[in-house]
């Protein structure tokens, strides 16, 4: 399975660009910015639903400390067009939203069990019938979930920044009704608040970890 959930997006990009040789450049660059965004979602998917700090790290940990000015001049070169540009850069966006929102409702899941397991273990062990090895042996696992949340945050927050200089830069030629720029503006409008839920979530989790402090 975890061969399936990680080839599968390769495979998928792969094809897609390969696609590209018999394409004019508008096409291309249209079909290049599918596969980009299709490879990123498939990775931080896989990223967030399997072995996912060693995922996230690797792929994300690339993309962090980059000047931001640098990074949106590298992606505007891809594409033949402003147009396709910011088409593109809204399905990249599209797919970091995607991966949060699945994120996001997986975490509230885990975190409503983990409520009612650490307060019972922490009312268990207060009244001497519980031993300390086992939380403390709950409190790693927790701490391992957050270092992962923690990966996504910066990701998020470092494409955030690069989409907030897109829109700043590209808002200045383009009429307000743009419906290129509008449709960008909503999903890093949509990624803005899929970042404070995920935010919100790794604070109820820190606030379990304390509970099982001893």
């Amino acid at each position: 399975m975890n061969i399936i959930k990680t080839t599968l997006p390769v495979i998928l990009a792969g094809a897609l660009v390969t696609g590209c040789a018999h394409m004019d450049d508008t096409d291309r660059t249209r079909t290049e910015g599918t596969a980009a965004g299709a490879l990123l979602g498939g990775l931080l998917g896989y990223a967030v639903d399997g072995e996912r700090g060693a995922v996230i790290g690797g792929l994300l940990g690339a993309g962090a400390g980059y000047v931001v000015g640098n990074e949106v001049a590298k992606r505007k070169k891809a594409y033949a067009t402003t147009e396709d540009f910011l088409d593109g850069e809204a399905t990249r966006v599209a797919e970091f939203n995607t991966t949060t929102v699945a994120y996001n409702q997986e975490m509230k899941t885990e975190i409503a069990a983990l409520e009612r397991e650490s307060r019972d273990l922490r009312a268990r062990y207060d009244a001497g019938s519980e031993d300390k090895k086992r939380l403390q042996a709950r409190r790693q696992d927790l701490q391992r979930q957050l270092a992962r949340s923690e990966k996504l945050e910066k990701a998020l927050e470092e494409e955030l920044k690069v989409q907030e200089a897109i829109l700043a830069e590209e808002g200045k030629d383009r009429p307000a009704n743009d419906p290129y720029l509008a449709r960008l503006e909503r999903e890093v409008a949509e990624l803005q608040g899929n970042l404070e839920e995920l935010r919100e979530g790794s604070s109820q989790l820190a606030r379990i970890d304390q509970r099982l402090s001893v």
